[in-house]
């Protein structure tokens, strides 16, 4: 019975011990409350955000794009370059079926002039063109930099496409429509960075390189020199 009582009593004294060392908070559970900075506790298992992960990208224009990417922490290569592809299939589409709209959304003021003026001669002479995108082989980045807070990066096309001039009747008067032709161009997009609107916007267009040997079909965009 002396031996139960003094267990006992050796029993009572060593949580008396622990309690005065750790507190209350040894544990999580219960009524307990959890450290105030639980994510320091963590310290490196913690995963950083995107935008906080070093950029890592070593193809052409890989200084300027570091540079963009110091400015705005969200760009990523992989997801201009989604945003690109689509952009490309949407000005071909909207060009031909003359969609102003669309364009001016999609362009900065002095390439949509050019692609108005376009659009509005062709219309005048009671024409209309069809673009068929049949397949965009490549979109890859050439050059990129940054000039203050605006950034311009330069996307590489290669596509295969069909381009024809229509009249009132429906006949093709310029261009085959049957006949694919293997296209290459440089599109320069630019951005105001920081700004609320994520959208690149076209600022150039290179004379293309058909690589068919036939450069006497319609064009599928109007040229727009850097």
């Amino acid at each position: 019975m002396q031996e139960i009582i003094l267990y006992a009593v050796l029993a009572l004294i060593v949580g008396a011990m622990l309690f005065s060392v750790l507190g209350k908070n040894v544990g999580y559970g219960g009524d307990d409350e959890a450290p105030e900075d639980f994510s320091k506790a963590l310290g490196s298992n913690l995963k950083p955000e995107p935008s906080k992960l070093a950029f890592k990208y070593e193809g052409p224009g890989a200084q300027g794009l570091a540079l963009i990417h110091k400015a705005d922490p969200d760009f990523t290569v992989a997801k201009f370059l989604d945003g690109a592809k689509q952009a490309y299939s949407m000005i071909l589409e909207a060009f031909a079926d003359g969609d102003k709209d669309t364009l001016q959304m999609l362009l900065n003021p002095e390439v949509y002039k050019a692609y108005e003026a376009a659009i509005d001669e062709r219309a005048a002479k009671g024409l209309r063109q069809t673009t068929d995108l049949a397949r965009l082989i490549d979109a890859k980045i050439v050059n990129a930099n940054r000039s203050g807070k605006t950034g311009r990066i330069d996307v590489l096309y290669d596509a295969e496409l069909a381009t024809a001039i229509l009249n009132e009747d429906g006949e093709v008067v310029d261009g085959d429509l049957e006949t694919l032709s293997r296209v290459k161009e440089v599109w320069g997009y630019e951005r105001t960075l920081g700004a609320k609107n994520p959208n690149w916007i076209l600022c150039s267009v290179e004379p293309h390189e058909t690589l068919n040997g036939d450069d006497d079909g319609p064009d599928h965009s109007p040229d727009h020199p850097a």
